[in-house]
């Protein structure tokens, strides 16, 4: 039996990766992703288990590289969007990224920022980053990816307060373009601290283990 579920995540990683999981526990395995679209597949309850990876950081080809190196290791691999464009054809700079990651194209790198991970529930923690620094630098790109996302959404939050930007737009579209800008910055800001206390965290374990 098959079930398709219609869904987006703000919490791209850790509130993708639970409900992936309690999905896995109720009897289902993820067969296919799309932008919103998530296509299950019948399976044991419990069976798999699902993690989920940041990889808009890195280059194509080197994401491409690192999705081979886990296929290889036997993780099951989907590729999976932070954004909701459709277009071909787009150029994204991510502000974010390191070397030529910073530049995202379609087709290539463009709504391939995640890696969802899937194996078999073998009573082992499913840990991608054993290494503290490694996993503090994993944590760090995601939380920056946040952090740019608040800059532009605070940005259009400005500029909605500037005469004349939006002077062919009734009053109505001008006030609930503030409040859903508003509302995105804030679940962003959200985030941002989230992952910084999480780093934060990590470094003060890292100090101790030293």
């Amino acid at each position: 039996m098959t079930k398709v579920v219609l869904r987006y995540f703000f919490d791209f990683m850790e509130g993708q990766e639970k409900w992936l999981n309690r999905m896995a526990h109720k009897g289902y395995r993820l067969k296919r992703c799309g932008r919103m679209v998530y296509l299950f597949e019948s399976c044991q309850p419990n069976e798999y288990e699902y993690a989920v990876e940041f990889v808009a950081d890195k280059s194509y080809s080197k994401s491409k590289d690192y999705r081979q190196f886990l296929e290889d290791m036997g993780f099951r691999t989907f590729t999976k969007n932070i954004n909701l464009n459709f277009s071909l054809g787009k150029v994204r700079w991510r502000p974010y990224a390191r070397g030529m990651g910073q530049i995202a194209t379609s087709p290539g790198g463009f709504n391939r920022e995640l890696l969802i991970l899937e194996k078999k529930r073998d009573g082992k923690p499913f840990q991608l980053h054993t290494d503290l620094d490694d996993l503090i630098s994993s944590y760090r790109a995601f939380r920056n990816s946040y952090f740019w996302a608040v800059i532009c959404l605070l940005g259009l939050f400005a500029a909605t307060f500037v005469p004349g930007i939006f002077a062919y737009s009734s009053a109505l579209w001008r006030y609930v373009a503030k409040i859903l800008v508003g509302v995105l910055a804030a679940s962003f800001i959200i985030s941002t601290i989230k992952y910084s206390m999480i780093i934060g965290g990590l470094k003060k374990e890292s100090r101790t283990n030293e």
